[in-house]
């Protein structure tokens, strides 16, 4: 198992010996990162890579595997083997490879920014629940190595493992990785206009079709030409897989 475990910290993200003075610097991120978890349905926890194990996992984590903060803290990395289905473990470690690997192609002037997403299914007891789990580095070293990174886990609207992206912040351009062809393929967002938005965001708070034509003055039949034109884009066949695919790729 342990074995196993070191998968996780690859040779290519080796982290030089830190002083553990720097650690007590990091108690303001700490306390920001807690005050956040109070406002958030999220699990989050933050991955060190240096001491190979979790620095830090807010309390609803019980919520969603019956464990508490301290023993995801404690368990670390060992979380994966127990708690996420043996068939998609090897999907976890594939893809965290790919990904400091993709990490670390890049030029150090071009790293910050960058968030890796994916989805697997988490084990409470007989019970089965698909996240979606975002992982964004934190702090890096000076030489470019990942030292702390952050994590959220929530529920995920796929009905399948995988789904991995790696984007930067305010780009419209992706990379996806192919689980078969092991490699990350390119490609860009679609582009959401103004009238799809306001579709998108005033459903999600309710409104009928109706209600947004009389409140935005917008003819019915051009708001659901409008509609039908965004399930193209976004190749989704309904408003649910609509709405999820804006968040999932943050284009709400």
């Amino acid at each position: 198992m342990k074995a196993n475990i070191d998968k996780y910290f690859i040779s290519a993200n080796a982290v030089d010996d830190i002083p553990e003075s720097h650690y007590q610097k990091l108690e303001p991120v700490l306390q920001t990162i807690e005050a956040f978890t109070r406002n958030t349905n999220k699990v989050v926890y933050m991955v060190d890579y240096l001491k190979k194990n979790f620095l830090y996992s807010s309390a609803n984590i019980e919520d969603l595997c019956g464990i508490t903060k301290e023993e995801m803290v404690e368990m670390g990395y060992l979380f994966h083997f127990q708690y996420v289905p043996r068939k998609e473990q090897q999907m976890l470690l594939e893809l965290n490879k790919a990904g400091f690997e993709f990490y670390e192609n890049l030029p150090k002037n071009e790293r910050d920014g960058y968030s890796i997403s994916y989805d697997f299914h988490v084990m409470k007891g007989d019970r089965v629940t698909m996240i979606h789990h975002d992982l964004t580095y934190l702090v890096t070293t000076r030489k470019g190595r990942i030292l702390l990174a952050l994590c959220t886990m929530s529920p995920s609207s796929s009905m399948t493992p995988g789904n991995i992206i790696m984007r930067k912040e305010g780009c419209r351009t992706i990379h996806e990785y192919n689980l078969e062809t092991h490699e990350w393929i390119e490609r860009k967002l679609p582009k959401i206009n103004a009238t799809e938005k306001t579709i998108l965001t005033r459903l999600m708070q309710g409104y009928t079709m109706e209600e947004i034509s009389n409140n935005e003055g917008v003819s019915l039949n051009t708001l659901k030409a409008s509609k039908r034109l965004l399930f193209q884009k976004l190749n989704v066949n309904n408003i649910s897989q609509a709405i999820a695919y804006c968040m999932n790729y943050k284009l709400l």
